[in-house]
């Protein structure tokens, strides 16, 4: 299994834009700003999942299906569920 050296990276920016949020002076504007990003946010998680399920979609390429559920730390269920696009979430 190897480690995802940038997944720290890419949650540290989304952190930072939060920062970036929190500290607009202006609560109105700060507010405005925040909901804009959490209108965004269904949107967002759905270009997540997609970029998960190509990722573990070309995984199942080469790997087994234990192999695959080994590297991501995941059961052989979810492994399948990811490469058919079930989410975990129910949407209401």
């Amino acid at each position: 299994m190897t480690d995802a050296p940038d997944t720290p990276d890419a949650t540290a920016a989304i952190r930072a834009v939060i920062a970036t949020l929190a500290a607009i002076p202006d609560p109105t504007d700060r507010a405005r700003a925040t909901g804009t990003v959490l209108d965004a946010v269904p949107d967002l998680q759905a270009e997540l999942r997609a970029v998960r399920q190509d990722a573990v979609t070309t995984m199942r390429e080469t790997m087994s299906l234990a192999e695959t559920a080994a590297a991501l730390g995941v059961s052989q269920p979810r492994v399948s569920q990811i490469t058919k696009g079930v989410s975990r979430t129910t949407k209401k």
